[in-house]
C-alpha cells in the first residue's frame, strides 16, 4: 500500500512572481503560459519549474494544497487564469496568516476520508519563513523548504521529497 504524502504550496513569491495577489484587481487576462495582467496591467508570471513540480507532486501520488494568505476571490481567479486550479486537491486560502489552520483543515477532512497522513509525510513551501515556527509548533516532522533560499529550487525539493518519503514508506 502506498502512504499518502502532500506538499502544502504557498502562492505569492512561490507559485507565481508577485507578493501580493490581494493587492491586484481583476479580472485577469491571460497574456501567455506563464503570465497574466491584472485590470491595472499589472503583470504576474509563475515562476519557472512550479507548474512542472505540481504535476511531479501528482504523478508521484502526492496531493498538493494551496496554502496562501490572500484575499480568496483573488487569488483563486488568478489560478483560474493561469488555468491551474485543478491541479490542486484543495484549495486554502485565507485573509490570516495562521497557515497551520489551513493545513490542520485539509488534514482532518483527509481522515475523515480515511486517507490520514503521517506527520513525517507532511511538506511546506514558502518562499518566507515567517509562518514557520507556528506550522512546527503544531507538526514537528513537517518538512519545511523556504523557497529560493540558499539555492532551493524546484529540483532540489523534487529530490529532497523523493529521498524523504522513501525513507518513511
Amino acid at each position: 500500500m502506498v502512504l499518502p504524502w502532500i506538499v502544502f504550496f504557498d502562492l505569492d513569491g512561490t507559485l507565481w512572481d508577485h507578493l501580493d495577489v490581494s493587492a491586484t484587481s481583476p479580472p485577469y487576462t491571460k497574456i501567455s503560459a506563464s503570465i497574466i495582467s491584472d485590470s491595472r496591467s499589472v503583470r504576474m508570471h509563475l515562476l519557472p519549474g512550479a507548474v512542472d513540480f505540481i504535476k511531479w507532486v501528482r504523478t508521484n501520488g502526492g496531493l498538493i494544497s494551496t496554502c496562501s494568505w490572500n484575499e480568496y476571490e483573488k487569488a483563486y481567479r488568478a489560478l483560474e487564469a493561469f488555468g491551474l486550479v485543478e491541479l490542486f486537491d484543495f484549495q486554502k486560502i485565507a485573509t490570516h496568516p495562521k497557515k497551520y489552520v489551513l493545513m490542520e483543515e485539509v488534514l482532518k477532512q483527509l481522515r475523515e476520508d480515511g486517507k490520514p497522513v503521517s506527520p513525517n509525510r507532511l511538506f511546506y513551501l514558502d518562499d518566507r519563513d515567517l509562518h514557520i515556527k507556528d506550522v512546527k509548533a503544531r507538526f514537528p516532522e513537517l518538512t519545511f523548504f523556504q523557497m529560493w533560499k540558499n539555492g532551493t529550487n524546484y529540483e532540489k525539493v523534487k529530490k529532497s521529497i523523493a529521498s524523504r518519503l522513501a525513507e518513511t514508506e
